[in-house]
């Protein structure tokens, strides 16, 4: 691939519908600019990969296309496209035209006039549903209090291939970019873009997948499950003494009988919380010993480089 000056990397995933347009509207909004655009194919279970072989055997259509052998996630399709990405600058979008790429050159005008490492497009109205868009708030509240990501962000930004190049051999098995970006970045600008309602198909983040990501990311890049269970461990503690407290008050200055009832009670939140910590335990011990084993995040099937 030849050297540019921007990547523009799209994670494919069913979005046969859509890729043509956003590919002729990436190349309206970078005219003038030296730019390549890199598709990752997330294997797509639609024929996505037709699509992307067919615009990328256009002479002169700057494209490398990327055929995963299986199902890695929007984050590890990103980071493969990393890899393959040359150019000075690297802006990432999503395939369903829901942010548009005639918005790519503020992305651009900001990074030049502030020296950034990262600029987000930040959608002034964003166009998805109530559930998905209460999951997101939550999960930035979480990273910006218990982790190094900002409160706000989005999958559409600009980075600095020195940013890039520090975490493009990442072998995490949850990857989450924006974590691992603001690692390495001291000057993050945020401008406001469009955000347009999904016009083809459905989001590959249905509520589950979505709650299941967040529990993934929130286990394998912060502490916050171990501080919960430290302060939950310890109000039971202060809870069982209480209980323990008052038991024998009644025991000595009213000669209740304790009762199987309390026995039965102490023992199974004792236990029940025991079992709770160790499972937080083990999911850390588990992310720990598949990052030992070095498995790779994702599986290149298929490359097609550019065209010249």
């Amino acid at each position: 691939m030849k050297h540019a000056d921007y990547s523009i990397i799209v994670p494919v995933y069913n979005s046969a519908g859509t890729l043509s347009e956003l590919c002729a509207q990436i190349h309206a909004a970078m005219t003038g600019f030296n730019y390549n655009i890199i598709l990752v194919n997330d294997c797509s279970s639609d024929n996505s990969w037709q699509v992307i072989k067919q615009l990328q055997n256009i002479p002169d259509n700057k494209i490398t296309a990327i055929n995963l052998g299986r199902n890695a996630g929007q984050h590890n399709a990103l980071l493969c496209g990393f890899n393959f990405a040359k150019a000075n600058y690297i802006v990432t979008i999503d395939d369903d035209l829901q942010f548009l790429p005639v918005d790519i050159p503020l992305l651009i005008d900001i990074q030049k006039n502030t020296d950034a490492d990262l600029v987000y497009g930040i959608q002034a109205d964003k166009k998805h549903s109530f559930i998905r868009n209460l999951g997101s708030k939550i999960v930035a509240f979480l990273f910006m209090n218990f982790a190094s990501t900002p409160g706000r962000g989005s999958s559409f930004k600009l980075i600095k291939s020195t940013i890039t190049d520090q975490i493009k051999h990442h072998q995490h098995s949850y990857t989450y970019l924006d974590e691992l970006i603001s690692w390495h970045s001291t000057n993050t600008q945020f401008v406001t873009v469009q955000h347009l309602e999904r016009q083809n198909g459905k989001s590959g983040y249905n509520t589950f997948s979505l709650i299941r990501f967040t529990l993934r990311v929130i286990l394998a890049y912060t502490t916050l499950p171990l501080k919960v269970m430290t302060y939950f461990g310890l109000l039971a503690f202060l809870l069982c003494l209480a209980f323990v407290c008052f038991f024998i008050y009644q025991k000595l200055f009213f000669q209740t009988e304790l009762g199987f009832t309390a026995l039965i009670v102490s023992i199974f939140m004792s236990t029940g919380l025991i079992l709770f910590c160790l499972g937080i335990i083990g999911e850390y011990l588990s992310r720990l010993f598949m990052l030992h084993n070095k498995k790779p995040v994702y599986l290149v099937k298929e490359v097609l480089s550019e065209k010249h």
